[in-house]
């Protein structure tokens, strides 16, 4: 299994988020630091890990690393 660690960042127009281009990080402090530079220029970003196996495709558990202002309903696989 291989860890995958991502930031995706939010811009609001109006009353929308919209999400941005996600960002690849090569470990999980990596991820929490660019997550917390994009918190003072986003609307809301959310650093993620998860595993997953390149050779059967099967994805592990989706772990928040960090996550700060407004993030859109389901974008971590919640409802709120």
């Amino acid at each position: 299994m291989k860890t995958a660690y991502i930031v995706q960042s939010f811009t609001k127009q109006g009353s929308q988020l919209i999400t941005d281009t996600p960002i690849q990080c090569s470990n999980a402090d990596e991820a929490i630091r660019r997550a917390d530079k994009f918190a003072d220029i986003r609307a809301g970003v959310i650093a993620i890990s998860q595993e997953y196996d390149e050779e059967t495709g099967d994805f592990g558990e989706l772990k928040v690393l960090a996550k700060y202002g407004e993030i859109p309903a389901g974008a971590i696989g919640d409802e709120d």
